[in-house]
């Protein structure tokens, strides 16, 4: 594809393009690393990426789709942001505080797993406010997360770095959580479904 309008996309109209053989798994993920590295430097939204595996599973992705593999998992070679709040195993879950700053996961929470379970790929985590518990992001470990479409706003708190990750084209889902309205007003803010 000669752009990366596939950035905007949904995992629905991505799939169909794998199936079809219009784009490919490492096409988009390296795509979507790509693009996830200049929102960084505008919006400071991402707080680790995983890089080598993110491809490696890309490839692995691409391969079922070559061979039409009876396995394909119903979000398969989808890029997927991880909410920084969410246990990923081998990756950090500081929970935006220095109370955490080492901390890494040997466990993967059943509700990340689930959507691993149907093929998506995790290509960064995503920034949260201290214990998710502000209505805008930003902490003292990962500083400021800025509206994408005016750095001089919020996009609100709770799971603001999904919400920018998404507006962005940076990944086609994120994972969030909801008490107070943590997906809906980011969503909102951002101008996403949530």
């Amino acid at each position: 594809m000669d752009n990366n309008e596939f950035l905007f996309w949904n995992s629905s109209k991505i799939i169909e393009a794998y199936t079809k053989k219009d784009l490919s798994p490492v096409e988009v993920i390296k795509a979507s690393l790509e693009q996830s590295q200049e929102i960084q430097k505008e919006c400071n939204a991402f707080t680790e990426f995983f890089y080598v595996n993110s491809i490696k599973l890309a490839k692995i992705a691409e391969e079922n789709y070559l061979n039409k593999s009876e396995n394909l998992k119903l979000l398969e070679g989808v890029p997927f942001g991880v909410k920084e709040e969410f246990a990923l195993r081998g990756s950090s879950r500081t929970s935006a505080s220095k109370i955490f700053k080492n901390r890494k996961d040997n466990h993967t929470d059943v509700y990340i797993n689930r959507i691993l379970i149907g093929g998506a790929i995790p290509i960064f985590k995503t920034t949260t406010p201290e214990f998710c518990l502000l209505g805008t992001t930003w902490s003292d470990l990962h500083g400021v997360t800025t509206n994408p479409w005016n750095n001089k706003y919020t996009p609100r708190g709770w799971s603001g770095g999904s919400g920018t990750a998404l507006a962005t084209g940076a990944c086609a889902i994120a994972s969030g959580s909801d008490i107070v309205g943590s997906i809906r007003v980011p969503a909102a803010a951002c101008g996403v479904f949530g």
